[in-house]
């Protein structure tokens, strides 16, 4: 009985009841819910994709402070962290699958576009510093054009955020190591129809030290706040305004170029959102968003010389999306309208006019897409899957219109037995270059145009029993045209023949009712012409894992990860990074005396390991040790009490 209630209750979420008798036998309990796959809301198991969830009990228990942190345990991604100093707090280079060609979403809607090819993935890892309100994040690896548009060519990050609940209000206090100061309020409540929800954060980041004891010097101050309001018109109706905004100033020493450097980062974003379901089988979403961001970052000789170089942007996006969906027993079809447009605030040379005079101007740059997706049941255990995506992209009359392209996706999948299940399909990715690869001064290049290509998939999934799944997916992605950094011109431009390939496992567990598990293993190799990360920086497998024990009063946790590099040829005899095969492993403690008091203690590399991410020993002049040294053994205490 109580598998069929959960299959009923997996039915509904995904819209579909065709075949209940070969799902009601197996049913994975503990598979969350998920919306990124196909835009529509389907149980993990159901999803057919490669993709991998963090939900808020991982992010709570093991307290994963950031976004960065939740990641960290996914496999199939990567980091290039310029250590753990005052830049790094607020840079990050995230890749997946080998591919900085990423989108990242906040409830299903881009929160920057145009960011272009090899740019995607840098984000500013205290952009939701706010992780109290993160209901689960997902990652979905692969290429995704037809579904999410341009820049979806390693594969897209969807942060889900919760909705306002009952009354309530969250204190958060933490302190530990490096100067670093943690400050959380969060408060919510409902009264009828009406729901709210507002957060303070504060974060300070000091100094850190390397596992061989080096001290880096460094500081960020990340301020973060904001309001979200709801109401439900009815049942099947409601409508959100949501302000977020954030500033983080950051400073340092860089070691391997002798040089001090301090920037600066700003958003503010407002978000609305109208949700309506129409009868039994149609949901209409409507959103729209405005992300103003400025950054800064300059290099000086000392505290008191003026910048001798620096980098600024400003931009402001206005992104809307227009979604229907409508599911049977046979059927789910999505489709609709997204609308982005961006907008460089910084007056920029755009040439001379008829005299002979130079020109400057705000450039500004917009896309229309147009999408559909359908995933059809045509027979007992078979479906097929179809979308495509045609993008009509414009600029300003300084800069060369883009052609049109139309991107097209397709997938088999077939249920072998009501445990197992397999697919294969092809999704073509599509990158508009960015605004700062088009026009920044220092590496702008106005004749790059976009990047295509596309990620040939073959996944496999077993349902071991109601509690534990395991998932495999094999990928391949062609570059057919890339865009890259060429160091000898110093500028952007068009390179092709790039390839990556590889694959990724994960197992999912709850084992008894005090401990769940979540492992993965992800292999990869990644040659693409204009991007370094093939010269040492990638792995060649990268096993990830999270463990969380309960018991009463007490919850305990192990996450980490083990790092095996692959090797390039041209400079493999050189020791460019601390170690080419280690571990990094974090202990989370959680003490609860009562439900609404937590004494918590997070400790993370335990074993003080050096590693490092980024280096320049294969760059200059193969000087040992210049790399930029993550952090080694740190702890965080705090407590959290609720009112």
């Amino acid at each position: 009985m109580k598998k069929t209630l959960v299959m009923a209750a997996a039915a509904v979420l995904t819209g579909s009841m065709a075949y209940p008798s070969l799902a009601e036998e197996y049913v994975f309990e503990m598979a969350p819910v998920v919306v990124t796959a196909n835009r529509m809301n389907e149980n993990l198991v159901d999803a057919r994709a490669d993709i991998s969830v963090v939900t808020s009990r991982q992010i709570e228990k093991l307290h994963l402070n950031t976004v960065e942190d939740a990641l960290r345990t996914v496999p199939g991604t990567q980091y290039l962290n310029y250590g753990g100093n005052g830049l790094n707090a607020n840079l990050s280079g995230i890749r997946i699958n080998g591919s900085k060609d990423i989108i990242l979403l906040v409830d299903g809607v881009r929160v920057t576009d145009f960011n272009g090819a090899n740019n995607s993935g840098y984000m500013y890892s205290s952009l939701l510093n706010n992780m109290d309100n993160v209901e689960r994040i997902e990652v979905l690896r692969g290429s995704a054009g037809a579904l999410y548009g341009s820049g979806a060519k390693g594969g897209v990050i969807n942060i889900i955020t919760k909705n306002p609940g009952e009354k309530k209000t969250t204190v958060d206090i933490a302190r530990g190591t490096g100067g670093r100061e943690m400050y959380k309020l969060t408060t919510m409540g409902r009264v009828g129809k009406f729901s709210y929800m507002a957060y303070y954060d504060k974060l300070l980041i000091g100094d850190t030290k390397s596992g061989d004891g080096r001290l880096w010097p460094g500081h960020t101050h990340t301020l973060s706040d904001g309001v979200k309001f709801a109401y439900d018109v009815t049942d099947k109706h409601s409508l959100s305004l949501s302000y977020d905004k954030m500033k983080s100033r950051y400073r340092g020493y860089d070691f391997v170029y002798s040089n001090r450097y301090h920037g600066d980062y700003k958003s503010d974003m407002l978000t609305l959102q109208d949700k309506i379901s129409i009868g039994k089988h149609w949901d209409n979403q409507f959103t729209y968003r405005r992300n103003k961001v400025k950054t800064n970052y300059f290099q000086d000789y000392d505290m008191n010389a003026q910048s001798n170089w620096g980098i600024s942007s400003d931009y402001t996006y206005d992104i809307i999306g227009e979604q229907v969906s409508f599911h049977d027993e046979w059927n789910r079809l999505t489709f609709g309208v997204d609308y982005s447009k961006g907008r460089d605030n910084v007056l920029r040379a755009a040439g001379f006019d008829v005299n002979g005079n130079p020109v400057k101007t705000n450039h500004w740059y917009e896309n229309y897409s147009f999408y559909i997706q359908e995933d059809w049941n045509f027979l007992p255990r078979w479906s097929l899957s179809g979308g495509l995506r045609h993008d009509r992209p414009e600029t300003d009359q300084y800069t060369a219109d883009f052609s049109s392209h139309t991107s097209k996706s397709y997938r088999l999948s077939y249920e072998v037995t009501p445990r197992d299940t397999v697919y294969a399909g092809r999704n073509d990715f599509y990158i508009l270059p960015g605004l700062d690869v088009l026009y920044i001064p220092q590496y702008g290049n106005a004749k790059v145009r976009p990047a295509y290509g596309h990620t040939d998939t073959v996944g496999y999934s077993h349902v071991f029993s109601d509690t534990t799944m395991f998932t495999f997916n094999w990928f391949r992605t062609k570059d057919e045209q890339s865009i890259g950094y060429d160091t000898s011109s110093k500028k952007y431009k068009n390179f092709n023949q790039g390839v990556s390939r590889g694959w990724n496992a994960q197992l999912i567990s709850q084992i008894g009712s005090k401990w769940s598990a979540n492992v993965g293993w992800a292999h990869l190799y990644s040659n693409v012409p204009g991007d370094n990360f093939s010269l040492g920086y990638s792995p060649k497998d990268k096993l990830t894992f999270d463990m969380i024990y309960h018991n009463k009063k007490f919850t305990g946790g192990l996450d980490g990860f083990y790092f095996i590099r692959r090797k390039n040829p041209v400079n493999g005899d050189l020791k460019g990074w601390p170690d080419d095969k280690y571990g990094i492993y974090n202990l989370s403690f959680n003490y609860e005396p009562r439900k609404d008091f937590n004494f918590y203690l997070k400790i993370n590399n335990i074993f003080d390991k050096l590693w490092a991410e980024h280096t320049d020993v294969i760059w200059s002049d193969h000087t040992p040790g210049t790399w930029y040294s993550m952090p080694g053994r740190t702890w965080l205490f705090g407590v959290k009490m609720e009112v």
